[in-house]
């Protein structure tokens, strides 16, 4: 439990919004992993993106 608390603060708040939307939908536990997997995935790609803008815009 502790666990999932730490995610929950670690957590973007789209990636949030997202989830708690799928609790009030009813969505089973597999369907919310799924979602999740790929928002993750999507956050982390945009995460390198913004890196790589940043590194080509150092002098």
């Amino acid at each position: 439990m502790k666990n999932e608390e730490s995610k929950t603060r670690s957590m973007d708040p789209v990636i949030k919004k997202c989830m708690k939307h799928l609790e009030i939908i009813g969505a089973d536990d597999k369907t919310r992993q799924i979602v999740y997997m790929y928002m993750k995935t999507l956050e982390d790609k945009l995460t390198k993106v913004n890196e790589k803008e940043l590194d080509h815009q150092s002098p």
